[in-house]
């Protein structure tokens, strides 16, 4: 009788514990809503055109071989978020407001051990808590005109692909580090300086874009000034111009979807002449295409795209990398049951100036896996092998490993 009991305990109690096992997905479901939510507060503030969110993101690196020195390093960037929909607030239509700021963490492996350019964490910046971005947007025209104006990265609308960020080194993520290397004041997130830019949309995916920002380095965000609001160009001003096509993007279209943009730039600074104290150019001047096109297409978002980037600025006296190339292809959903992960693979090629003696060119390969958790976190794994750190081959080559995690709330 005491054996049966027992039995018949132990089923009841198994039978409970599948129960539980059971429900415990959508109870987990349910509470990590109600975090991200943050208990309802969050989607009431949204209901009335106020929306703000928190993102971390970090890279791990390691250079076992190759370098100036042996390390491991840690960046980071924890951000904060606000958006103000006029339009929910005080009825104006496409009308908002956004501001972010950052705290930067951590150290920068290519500046410290490695001693290359194109940096293989894109997420270092800085130590400080800083301004990322500042600016009153506006829609107009059926959302067609696209304005924004204040503390804005160039970076924001010119030379950019969203696909960018599936890579971890800087050169890629989120600008061409060719361009940023020339131009400093051609700033990429979350640098950022005065300026006024704006993109009109036609019908069939073909744009237009139009910025002016002041290029005056002392009113850039840094280091040094993280909240950083002079204005003062002093006569430096830089002017960008570009055009767009994104094929497959319309509805019912039968084309697979591209991107493609060709600009150019033209920066009225006094620039110092390379290895010169004494001499100077006024201006400077480049032009960039990039493309990026998806090849064969399992369903929907999933398939093979291929990209390739093109940086040209001719000034061999004044520009640290006149040339550069860069170019790379990525898989979504290339694993079973994977179907958001990306896989990619990526080659960054900067050629020095002439006026550089010592240095020819710096040559990344980059190779990538995505684990998308989620629309609002994922997890990559990340190997570069970087030739001719700094275009010298005094440096050995250099091995990195790395990781990048992100979860926004």
């Amino acid at each position: 009788m005491l054996l049966l009991s027992a039995v018949c305990l132990g089923l009841t109690a198994n039978t409970q514990g599948r129960a539980q096992s059971t429900n415990t997905a959508p109870v987990l479901s349910q509470w990590r809503d109600d975090i991200r939510n943050w208990g309802g507060f969050r989607e009431d503030l949204s209901d009335k055109g106020i929306d703000l969110g928190v993102l971390y993101t970090q890279d791990i690196a390691a250079n076992p071989v190759g370098g100036l020195n042996q390390s491991a390093a840690y960046a980071a960037r924890l951000e904060g978020m606000v958006t103000l929909d006029f339009e929910k607030i005080i009825g104006l239509k496409g009308s908002s407001f956004r501001f972010i700021t950052y705290q930067g963490l951590g150290r920068s492996l290519s500046e410290d051990d490695i001693g290359n350019d194109f940096g293989v964490s894109q997420i270092f910046s800085s130590k400080i808590l800083a301004l990322a971005h500042l600016s009153l947007e506006q829609e107009l025209l059926d959302d067609q005109l696209y304005l924004s104006a204040g503390r804005l990265a160039v970076g924001d609308i010119f030379a950019e692909d969203e696909t960018f960020n599936y890579y971890l080194n800087g050169a890629l993520n989120s600008t061409p580090g060719q361009l940023l290397i020339n131009q400093p004041a051609f700033t990429t997130y979350p640098a950022n300086t005065w300026g006024i830019a704006g993109t009109y949309t036609f019908p069939q995916s073909q744009s237009i874009s139009l910025g002016v920002y002041d290029a005056n380095i002392d009113d850039l965000n840094n280091a040094d000034h993280g909240y950083n609001f002079r204005f003062a160009p002093e006569g430096s001003v830089l002017v960008v111009g570009q055009l767009g096509y994104d094929p497959g993007t319309e509805k019912d279209s039968k084309l697979l979807p591209g991107h493609y943009q060709l600009g150019g730039f033209y920066n009225t600074s006094t620039v110092d002449v390379l290895g010169s104290t004494t001499q100077t150019r006024e201006g400077n001047w480049g032009i960039y295409a990039i493309a990026r096109q998806m090849v064969y297409q399992e369903k929907e978002d999933q398939g093979l795209s291929i990209w390739g980037l093109f940086t040209l600025s001719p000034e061999q006296a004044i520009n640290t990398q006149p040339y550069g190339i860069s170019g790379g292809l990525f898989y979504q959903g290339l694993l079973p049951e994977r179907d958001n992960d990306i896989t990619g693979g990526a080659f960054i090629l900067g050629y020095y100036s002439d006026n550089l003696p010592g240095q020819t060119y710096e040559l990344v390969f980059e190779a990538a896996h995505r684990f998308q958790f989620n629309d609002w976190s994922y997890f990559t794994a990340d190997f570069q092998y970087v030739a001719n750190p700094s275009g010298r081959t005094d440096i050995f080559d250099a091995w990195v490993f790395g990781t990048e995690f992100a979860v926004q709330f």
